[in-house]
């Protein structure tokens, strides 16, 4: 930490704070607001992360020690600097708490500051977004961003026309657990589901484990010889011929609904329709759904309302969106662990903050069961124990289902508990405010794992002393998760800012993280062959768990930074079509499309319309023909990547035959805009007025459950595996994490029509 400087800024704020817009001069006067107004005094831990936000870092700092406070000192220098700020954080619950609780601060320092969440109406954004600070998701923000490219007015855009500063909350979560998520805006053109996945759903619902093969690394289903035999003999029909490619994916989409994907753990449904559960959080997601034909089979599945798909018109993944900011800093209480991957994809060097007081959390190794049946009977016992003697206890579950389930059990043992998961996230406040309180006991997805504050004997520590002396929040978790970060987040749920705690994590060897790793071939000898009673006391196979972890991680971290070769094109392509379409409603661009390509035709709707009009609307008309442009353009891409990998038979890269592809789609389709303009002066010379045409606009938007890992890149082709002599070389599986490899030297490209089309006039 910057000692002398927070000595300084101590100093000043003494002294009644100090004008000026530097640093240390804007965080003394911050310091006095915040005793002011919030009644606490900053510490120095708390200076020292805000000067490192300030400088536009990855800040570590602790689960407790006032993260948030500590970005409102980074927020007030940047604004009073005459930049705005974006605090993005997790969920609209913290988005609209921190904006509450550090409102009087803002307002003591003479800034303006806003909150946009999911229900924030439209027409209120626009104002909202002016404001110096503003607190939002990443997501809501990265939806108005995708919104604004199809409005055809630049009143109705309500986004920032520049980006300057964003300030990330729990930013590992944001900035790499969702990074590849891809935020998906869709249009009114609905493709109406006719009831056949209904039918194809109840036709293949007598499918068994011989027809069928998961393939785990994907989590794809596919046909075996038998399955592919039966749904010729159903379906009246070649099932791999062309004309039936549609229906082979609806009936794998069937399967796996069915097989595959879980009530009360992937998603739950309510209110007669389908709600996602957020894998990382525990959540429930509004306006998510599952890819492809997954969706309506799900919705076959519960026999649901079949809902009709809108065309995509536009989507981008939160990391590239994050990287639209040309400054930006993150906070969270797990950096350190994906440090490298912070600097590579973000550039963002990691500074870790310690503790204002030595942690007196007491945290056990890993217990070891041999099974769920035995991981679940120990996890009971250390409620029992911890419930005997009025210990508050804290315990984080994988699903759903399984924080019911355990509730039930521990109901019958005479164990009162609230369950927190994403059926009740309404009573989330309620719970969290209790959850502290002596014998609590909490059973939570990983909604509580995160951001959350649990406060030792209760809301307003009534009880602190009565749980100090139990030994503070026990902290339970009942499985290994595949990050590391996730384990420690829910561990920081206790001893915070110097509390006495504990936590005690259990799994057992048929969890899924270990099957799906192969941990019996990776243990070895340690491996035991035989039902164990109890945990399992052996240090080396507890390595080798941990060793899957990392493992897990490495393998997740290679496939986010493998996936930019593929998607840094259409980053590319999508920043030259907006900003283009942007020009044009701004009018800094005026087309003449029509002028140079419908002379006569725009002549004749000149002296109809008027000149001055008929600009005007040339620009809207070439706007919406972007708008489908773009669409075409993602469709392609999605064809592409589908059979992209047939590529390896040629012994050609798939990524750099991917790129060509996309860029020659680019400009040959950019060649048939001004034929397709002068087909809409043709329409538009039909209609009464101008008024009359009727561009595309959005119906909904929504997100896809599943990261974008690019699995379809992976795929190594059958016939590769039939002719070749050698071996199929297995995945490498080394835990350790690469860098991005050199880019090669690039021939210079061609200029293409669209660039040549939107030329500086």
């Amino acid at each position: 930490m910057d000692t002398k400087n927070i000595a300084e800024i101590q100093r000043l704020a003494e002294s009644g704070g100090a004008q000026g817009n530097g640093v240390n001069e804007v965080f003394s006067r911050v310091y006095c607001a915040v005793r002011e107004t919030l009644g606490i005094t900053p510490y120095a831990e708390q200076l020292g992360a805000a000067l490192a936000l300030s400088g536009h870092n990855m800040v570590q700092m602790q689960t407790g020690e006032g993260k948030t406070l500590s970005a409102v000192f980074a927020a007030c220098h940047e604004a009073l600097s005459g930049g705005q700020v974006m605090i993005l954080t997790f969920n609209d619950y913290l988005a609209k708490r921190d904006y509450e609780w550090m409102k009087p601060v803002y307002d003591k320092m003479g800034v303006s500051i806003g909150c946009v969440t999911s229900d924030t109406p439209r027409e209120q954004r626009r104002d909202i977004y002016r404001s110096q600070v503003v607190y939002l998701t990443a997501r809501e923000a990265g939806f108005d961003y995708l919104r604004d490219f199809v409005c055809y007015s630049t009143d109705e855009m309500v986004f920032p026309d520049k980006l300057n500063f964003a300030i990330v909350d729990e930013a590992d979560s944001i900035m790499i657990d969702e990074a590849r998520i891809p935020l998906v805006i869709a249009g009114d053109i609905d493709v109406q589901d006719d009831g056949s996945t209904a039918d194809v759903y109840a036709r293949v619902s007598g499918f068994t484990g011989e027809d069928y093969g998961i393939d785990e690394d994907s989590r794809n289903i596919y046909l075996t010889d038998e399955g592919a035999d039966k749904a010729e003999s159903i379906f009246d029909c070649d099932i791999y011929g062309e004309e039936s490619t549609g229906l082979l994916a609806k009936i794998c989409a069937c399967i796996k609904a069915r097989v595959m994907l879980a009530e009360d753990k992937d998603y739950i449904v309510k209110d007669n329709s389908i709600l996602l559960v957020d894998e990382f959080t525990g959540r429930a997601a509004p306006g998510r759904v599952f890819p492809g034909d997954l969706q309506a089979a799900v919705e076959a599945k519960h026999g649901l309302k079949i809902t009709s798909r809108g065309r995509i018109m536009g989507n981008i993944a939160l990391q590239y969106f994050l990287r639209l900011f040309p400054k930006i800093a993150g906070m969270t209480g797990t950096a350190e662990q994906s440090r490298e991957e912070f600097d590579t994809i973000y550039g963002l060097p990691t500074v870790v903050i310690p503790t204002r007081l030595p942690c007196q959390r007491t945290d056990h190794p890993m217990e070891i069961y041999y099974n769920a049946e035995e991981k679940r009977r120990a996890v009971i016992s250390a409620i029992k124990e911890a419930n005997a003697i009025s210990r508050p206890v804290l315990v984080g579950t994988e699903s759903i289902s399984e924080s019911e389930s355990l509730a039930a059990e521990l109901e019958k043992l005479g164990i009162s508990c609230a369950v927190l998961n994403a059926k009740n996230d309404e009573a989330e406040a309620e719970i969290i405010s209790r959850a502290g309180e002596p014998g609590a006991v909490t059973i939570s997805t990983n909604m509580a794992g995160r951001g959350v504050d649990i406060k030792l004997g209760g809301a307003d520590c009534h009880a602190k002393s009565e749980v100090e002396a139990a030994g503070g929040l026990l902290v339970l978790a009942t499985a290994m998760r595949e990050s590391s970060r996730i384990t420690q987040q829910l561990r920081g749920r206790a001893g915070r800012q110097g509390d006495v705690g504990e936590s005690r994590f259990f799994t057992a060897l048929d969890d899924e993280i270990m099957t799906k790793n192969d941990l019996r071939s990776l243990a070895g000898r340690h491996y035991p062959t035989q039902p164990v009673s109890g945990a399992i006391e052996d240090k080396s196979l507890l390595k080798e768990a941990e060793r899957v972890q990392r493992i897990s991680e490495g393998d997740a971290f290679d496939d986010r930074v493998n996936l930019m070769k593929y998607t840094l094109i259409g980053e590319k392509h999508r920043s030259m079509t907006f900003e283009k379409r942007t020009a044009l409603l701004e009018g800094t661009y005026d087309s003449d499309l029509w002028q140079k390509h419908a002379p006569e035709l725009y002549a004749q709707a000149a002296e109809r319309f008027g000149e001055s009009a008929l600009q005007s609307r040339q620009n809207i008309v070439l706007a919406a023909l972007l708008n489908e442009f773009w669409c075409d353009y993602l469709d392609y891409t999605a064809y592409l990547r589908e059979g992209i990998h047939l590529t390896q038979i040629a012994g050609r890269d798939p990524a750099e035959e991917y790129n060509i592809a996309c860029e020659e789609y680019y400009n040959s389709a950019a060649e048939s805009l001004p034929e397709r303009m002068a087909e809409k002066l043709e329409e538009l010379m039909e209609c009464g007025s101008l008024e009359d045409y009727k561009p595309l606009m959005p119906s909904r938007t929504y997100t896809y459950l599943l990261n974008d890992t690019g699995e379809e890149f992976k795929r190594k082709p059958i016939l590769m595996n039939i002719f070749s002599d050698e071996p199929e070389e297995k995945p490498k599986k080394t835990g350790e994490y690469t860098s991005i490899p050199d880019d090669q030297p690039e021939e210079k490209p061609k200029k293409g029509f669209f660039a040549k089309l939107f030329g500086k006039k």
